[in-house]
C-alpha cells in the first residue's frame, strides 16, 4: 500500500492525499513532523521536507514529483488533463502556488504566527508577517482571482492545479487570515466548491482531529463548512 509520510494539515501533504483520493488510491498516512523528524528521516527526505511517499521499492519526496508519479503509476481516474493546453495550465497553476505563493503563506504567516511561537519558543517576526500580508500575498491572490475564468483553473474538471490552490488557501485561513469576498469573489466560491468535494471531506476526517490538537490553528473556515 502507498505510504504517505507527513502531517495531514500540511499544505503539500494534503495535496498528495487529495491526489490519492481523487484517483482512488488506497494509502496509509505515516506521521512525520519536520520540526521533530523521526529516525532516519534524512534518508527518506534529503531536504528534510514533507511529504514523502513509499510505494513498493519507490521512495519520492516533493509533492509535485509525487503527483506526477502517481498519475503515471496509477492511470485510472486521471487527475491531470489529457489536452496539452489544459495540462500546461494545471501544471502552471500548481507551480505558481508552490513556487510563488506557498513560501509567503507557510513561512511568512503560518510559521511566524503559529508554529515558531508554539513549538520553537520563538517570537513572531512581525516585519515578515507584515511584508507577507501586505506586499507578497495580495498580488498573487489577485493573479489567481483573474485566472479563474471557468469553474476550475484548467477548465471544467478538477485537477492537480486546483488541489494546490485549495490546499494553500486552507493554510492561509489556518494562520488566522480570511479571503476577502469583496476582493476575491471567485477564489472564495472556488474554495468552498473544492472543500465540498468527497476527496477533501475524506481527507478532513484525519486532518481536523490532528489540527484540533494545535490550539493556535484557526479552524473557523472548516467549522463554517461543517467539518
Amino acid at each position: 500500500m502507498l505510504k504517505i509520510h507527513g502531517v495531514p494539515f500540511s499544505a503539500h501533504t494534503r495535496k498528495v492525499i487529495v491526489t490519492a483520493l481523487e484517483k482512488g488510491i488506497a494509502y496509509e498516512l505515516a506521521p512525520a513532523v519536520p520540526l521533530n523528524p523521526p529516525p532516519g528521516w534524512g534518508e527518506l527526505s534529503p531536504l528534510g521536507l514533507i511529504p514523502v511517499i513509499q510505494d513498493g521499492e519507490t521512495t519520492l519526496a516533493d509533492s509535485s514529483v509525487i503527483g506526477l508519479y502517481l498519475e503515471r503509476k496509477y492511470p485510472q481516474r486521471p487527475f491531470y488533463p489529457a489536452d496539452p493546453a489544459a495540462l500546461g495550465r494545471a501544471l502552471w497553476i500548481e507551480e505558481f502556488v508552490d513556487g510563488g505563493l506557498a513560501q509567503h503563506v507557510l513561512r511568512g504567516l503560518l510559521m511566524q504566527k503559529v508554529f515558531a511561537p508554539k513549538f520553537l519558543g520563538q517570537a513572531p517576526d512581525h516585519a515578515l508577517i507584515d511584508k507577507s500580508l501586505n506586499e507578497m500575498i495580495p498580488p498573487r491572490f489577485d493573479y489567481l482571482e483573474k485566472s479563474l475564468s471557468e469553474r476550475w483553473f484548467a477548465g471544467e474538471v478538477f485537477t492537480i492545479g486546483d488541489a494546490a490552490v485549495a490546499s494553500i488557501l486552507i493554510n492561509y485561513h489556518y494562520a488566522g487570515e480570511q479571503l476577502e469576498a469583496r476582493r476575491y469573489p471567485r477564489l472564495v466560491s472556488f474554495l468552498e466548491r473544492a472543500l465540498r468535494r468527497e476527496s477533501f471531506r475524506t481527507a478532513f476526517e484525519a486532518e481536523v482531529p490532528a489540527a484540533t490538537q494545535i490550539d493556535t490553528l484557526d479552524l473557523s473556515l472548516l467549522r463554517r463548512l461543517g467539518y
